[in-house]
């Protein structure tokens, strides 16, 4: 093989290399084969082997659904599978399949790194003719340059995906603490979402969770903040006022969004468990009892013994007045 030969060989490797590391590492899967790519990673909670993605169950479309606006808001697949497990009770991560994405994305700079020593072996034992006049090993020594250069690329390759990867994750891991004294109301969700999936155990993530969740049920959100309030009322560690905050959310979400009373009923229970006297809880039972069961003189029993609470606000006690009028009048409620 001629020296121009064997250097045109010699680039044309080195340009295909670069092509596919650079394409392999920046190149993300489509977003719909991510969702689905992550749903059949989680256990449906609900049933018998079964991934979310290939589940019919309600609550498996509910996190499949999650799934994929994580996608849209460009979070990582680390802290969705993580906001996944920590949010749902009974989801477990099952054995993920082998992803060819995934796969590749390891296997290029490993291919890499032996196509490069391969490289400088071969040259090594086919230097050329060194003899030829001026030539002094010239040729034999630039491609072993050549060779180390596509060997360090290769490593260099590795290096940048390890080392974003642990940027990500200790970017993540200092959140909690960069957030300590910062008001919560000028950081953004994805902000707060993202910390809080990197830092699931550290104690402050049930306020951050509660502060967040709380905005998107202001927002009319129940699918985005749902999981948010089921982690804290599941949380064993959580105060009794996040737990009743949680389970009061979880109550109303239930009627309001999805018109299951009984179970609006029981989480509404649960929360006056905790706190016997909450107000909003009194009052949102007596509200769907009224106005889900249609039983208004239920309702106007609750209404009228939290009309005896000394602390309850002015505002308040006029609506629950106001209230009270409409059910002993068989009105429909409000």
């Amino acid at each position: 093989m001629s020296e121009r030969l064997r250097n045109i060989v010699l680039l044309a490797i080195i340009a295909t290399m670069a092509v596919l590391l650079v394409a392999t590492v920046s190149t993300r899967p489509a977003s719909e084969d991510r969702v689905g790519a992550l749903g059949s990673q989680i256990k449906c909670p609900v049933c018998q082997g079964e991934s979310i993605a290939d589940s019919p169950s309600q609550m498996a479309r509910d996190m499949m659904d999650l799934v994929a606006e994580r996608v849209d808001r460009g979070f990582s697949d680390e802290a969705i599978i993580d906001e996944l497990l920590a949010s749902y009770s009974g989801a477990v991560l099952l054995d993920p399949p082998v992803s060819g994405a995934t796969l590749a994305l390891w296997l290029a700079p490993m291919v890499a790194i032996a196509i490069g020593v391969t490289v400088i072996v071969w040259w090594r034992r086919h230097p050329g003719d060194e003899s030829t006049p001026g030539a002094n090993g010239a040729p034999s020594r630039r491609r072993l340059l050549i060779g180390a250069i596509v060997l360090i690329a290769a490593f260099a390759g590795v290096v940048v995906v390890a080392a974003n990867s642990l940027q990500e994750r200790e970017g993540a891991s200092a959140g909690v603490a960069d957030l300590d004294d910062q008001d919560l109301s000028e950081v953004s969700n994805e902000t707060l979402e993202a910390v809080i999936a990197a830092n699931l155990d550290h104690p402050q993530i049930n306020g951050m969770r509660l502060a967040l969740a709380g905005r998107y049920y202001d927002a009319g959100d129940y699918r985005s903040a749902f999981p948010h309030y089921l982690a804290v009322a599941e949380d064993g560690t959580a105060t009794g006022g996040e737990a009743v905050t949680s389970l009061v959310r979880l109550g109303w979400m239930a009627y309001d969004g999805n018109g299951e009373v009984g179970t609006a009923n029981r989480l509404l229970d649960q929360a006056l468990e905790i706190e016997p006297g909450s107000q909003i809880a009194l009052y949102l039972k007596a509200t769907v009892i009224w106005c889900g069961e249609g039983d208004a003189e239920t309702a106007t029993t609750i209404l009228v013994g939290l009309l005896s609470d000394p602390d309850l606000a002015e505002e308040s006690r006029t609506q629950i007045e106001a209230d009270i009028a409409r059910a002993s009048g068989d009105e429909a409620c409000a």
